[in-house]
């Protein structure tokens, strides 16, 4: 009977212990998130997040020498995403978010963060490194398109050429900056709709120090450049989502210059309209008046085109 009495007490005890706990923040996202752009939130796995930590706090206190990834935890998001991203509720928008993130750089109180799954402005509650413990043997359904562009990036990035390159539907600019890092020579700009979107595209460039980067928001439909004014256009995972294909084309087409390339990649299995193989996107560059081939790249299909004026 005593010992029932003691564990009711102590269960007692720690139920009161967890209602009255709660997380005191220790900073602030800083970043040009929004519900827009969020909705695209596997693109955020690089683009970079500052965490301005509270005056008190100094960063070092956070970081530790040895790991390069932390686990942090944060505001949940304040939206839904559809039931076919139902993974993504479960672990951003419940009582709290939990990002794993790799650290760019620190400075002071400030700390930067690539893959940070947090809102402008939300609250950070807590920094804590990855450790080998944090590698169980789970199981999970598959996401496989943030995997298939590293792969495509990984194999076309390295043959592209030219002086003025554009990176049409830039997102949130891994592409347009992998191009950059690996092409020194080359001025690359990336372009967009959304005007939050470049912003971070921007903010990105200038944590990583890439300086032959820009970005500018635009419509590929009616791009704001002069007739052959580019040697190369970058097209990575988008044209697929475009209502009027051809128009683009014909529109990138007006834009380069006489033997310019297009280097495009877009996925064989997709849930946004037609789906398409590597024969059908040759018959669109034809049709727009490229010379074009294609080849599979793991389950994407990439295109090599050229334009002669």
């Amino acid at each position: 009977m005593v010992s029932n009495l003691f564990e009711i007490q102590n269960d007692f005890i720690l139920q009161n212990k967890l209602e009255n706990m709660s997380f005191k923040p220790i900073g602030k996202v800083v970043n040009f998130a929004d519900e827009e752009t969020m909705e695209l939130l596997a693109l955020w796995k690089e683009a970079v997040s500052e965490v301005e930590l509270n005056k008190h706090n100094k960063a070092s206190s956070y970081i530790f020498e040895d790991y390069t990834h932390y686990i942090v935890v944060h505001d949940p998001l304040e939206m839904e995403f559809s039931p076919k991203r139902d993974e993504w509720n479960k672990r951003f928008c419940r009582e709290t978010g939990v990002s794993v993130v790799k650290l760019v750089k620190h400075d002071n109180n400030k700390l930067y963060f690539e893959g940070l799954f947090a809102a402008n402005n939300s609250s950070v509650y807590g920094i804590l490194p990855y450790t080998e413990f944090d590698h169980p043997e789970a199981t999970y359904p598959g996401q496989g398109m943030g995997k298939l562009k590293k792969t495509v990036l990984s194999e076309v990035v390295p043959l592209i050429k030219g002086k003025n390159i554009l990176d049409v539907g830039c997102g949130l600019g891994a592409g347009s900056l992998e191009i950059a890092r690996q092409h020194h020579a080359s001025s690359v700009l990336g372009v967009d709709l959304h005007e939050g979107m470049i912003r971070q595209c921007s903010f990105n460039a200038e944590i990583y120090n890439i300086d032959n980067a820009s970005f500018e928001t635009a419509n590929v439909y009616e791009l704001p450049y002069e007739h052959d004014k580019f040697d190369t256009v970058t097209c990575f995972f988008m044209l697929h989502h475009l209502d009027d294909i051809p128009e683009a084309l014909k529109e990138i087409k007006r834009v380069l210059a006489d033997g310019g390339k297009v280097f495009a990649a877009e996925p064989l299995n997709h849930h946004h309209g037609e789906k398409r193989e590597g024969k059908d996107w040759v018959r669109l560059f034809e049709d727009a008046g490229f010379s074009a081939e294609s080849r599979n790249i793991s389950k994407a299909a990439f295109i090599l085109a050229t334009i002669e004026k």
